[in-house]
């Protein structure tokens, strides 16, 4: 068992978009006479912007396209985040660590590619993943269904087994499983309707930021990857023994 890639979700997982997407989420849905509370949002979260516009076109019976639905879901975030986007300190620790080791990183989120790459580029974390940005606008179909992560491996040019994934939801978890991959899970809420899901990851942190670190995972991974009886020169899933 080897370790030959890496795949961060993007939103509430690298960077804290969550607050962000709440308000313009919420200036979105009550736009058309909805009222967008926590309940609601909980449903929500990993689905994705394109599966969420369909959602709300049907509840609402709107006669707008879906592409113009996204649009407009889009400048309202954009509006939002501007300024206010913010990497998670620790994830930024464990990219740091990755990249000193030239583990192949990518992105693979259910936001558009626009909004991945003025994410990254806001928070500085740009560079660390060079022509991986995935979206699963890509592919056929969106989280819990594993193809934008297929994707992303592909591109990465490593197989499924081999990859280990960051989530911070459900969706991305059933995702990761489906896909035959390792998951670490960083959920931001931990609720009745969610853990049957996030307990099914390799690394899980029920508290999320709360008590995720870097050390955390890469302790982990020393432990889940090597396979000698008593190794001293293993890092990152690269066992040289």
């Amino acid at each position: 068992m080897k370790l030959d890639a890496v795949i961060f979700d993007l939103d509430g997982t690298l960077i804290d978009s969550e607050p962000n997407y709440w308000e313009a989420d919420r200036q979105f849905v009550e736009r058309f006479g909805g009222t967008y509370d926590e309940e609601f949002r909980d449903e929500c979260v990993g689905m994705g912007s394109k599966n969420f516009v369909l959602m709300i076109k049907e509840k609402f019976s709107l006669t707008q396209s879906v592409e113009e639905l996204l649009e407009l879901k889009n400048k309202l975030y954009l509006d939002v985040a501007q300024g206010r986007t913010q990497a998670f300190p620790e994830m930024v620790k464990l990219l740091k660590g990755f990249a000193v080791q030239g583990m192949p990183m990518a992105v693979a989120s259910e936001s558009s590619v626009s909004l991945i790459e003025l994410s990254l580029k806001e928070t500085g974390l740009r560079d660390y993943f060079g022509p991986h940005l995935y979206s699963s606008e890509m592919v056929a179909r969106s989280k819990p269904f594993p193809d934008v992560l297929l994707h992303a491996a592909k591109k990465l040019g490593v197989l499924p087994h081999d990859v280990l994934v960051f989530e911070d939801s459900q969706h991305g978890v059933e995702a990761a499983k489906a896909a035959r991959m390792k998951v670490c899970a960083v959920p931001h809420a931990w609720t009745p309707k969610n853990r049957a899901s996030l307990v099914k990851a390799d690394l899980l942190f029920k508290k999320g930021m709360a008590e995720f670190t870097a050390e955390a995972v890469l302790d982990w991974i020393d432990t889940t990857y090597c396979q000698c009886a008593d190794c001293t020169l293993y890092e990152l899933g690269r066992c040289n023994d």
